[in-house]
């Protein structure tokens, strides 16, 4: 046995208890602050049925047009469209007309 300076001979464990208690108490908490490995399977299969669920109604929505029949044609538009298209106009930096 190898002796410690001052101390003496080193012997290993101290304490009589034998090792399978004293890491019981710790293994049993540590099982009891666990997930069931059951459960978590049960909510990641919903959260996926959920998102999936999602992203069919956002590929559906992507698929439907976005302005009304006719939104363009309207005066409002139009007119945002030509005034847009001239730069002179607006005050907005560009290529000024050579005219």
């Amino acid at each position: 046995s190898r002796a410690t300076p001052g101390g003496p001979a080193f012997r290993g464990r101290t304490h009589t208890r034998p090792a399978k208690t004293a890491m019981g108490f710790l293994t049993r908490f540590l099982v009891s602050k666990m997930e069931d490995p059951a459960k978590r399977q049960a909510d990641f299969e919903a959260h996926m049925v959920e998102t999936v669920a999602k992203c069919e109604e956002v590929k559906k929505n992507w698929n439907q047009p976005t302005k009304t029949h006719g939104y363009w044609t309207k005066d409002k538009m139009q007119s945002t469209y030509k005034f847009s298209a001239q730069p002179m106009l607006t005050n907005a930096p560009g290529r000024a007309q050579n005219w």
